[in-house]
């Protein structure tokens, strides 16, 4: 037995209104997605460092260079964010 569905979009079915321009999410989600890649890859390297036998004066060296690379890595996709954030923030006032 197969059931007959019909979906209406009729007149009294309201369109969705676009708030914000159709990139926002697609861009969004991709800079959400390349931030937590960063930050993944950060803390498994973060984590390879402390577990060395290397000296503990080498090791903080070593994490301070490698967290000044995070934020470096990191700030490009957060300007966009932010830049994003308040292409939204405008579509709402």
């Amino acid at each position: 037995m197969t059931a007959n569905v019909e979906h209406s979009h009729g007149p009294d079915v309201p369109s969705p209104e676009l708030v914000y321009a159709p990139d926002i999410l697609p861009r969004l989600q991709f800079l959400l997605a390349a931030l937590a890649d960063i930050d993944v890859v950060h803390e498994r390297s973060l984590e390879t460092i402390k577990n060395t036998p290397a000296d503990d004066n080498r090791k903080d060296e070593i994490i301070s260079a490698l967290r000044r690379a995070h934020r470096e890595q990191r700030s490009s996709y957060v300007q966009e964010l932010l830049a994003l954030r308040e292409r939204m923030d405008t579509a709402f006032h």
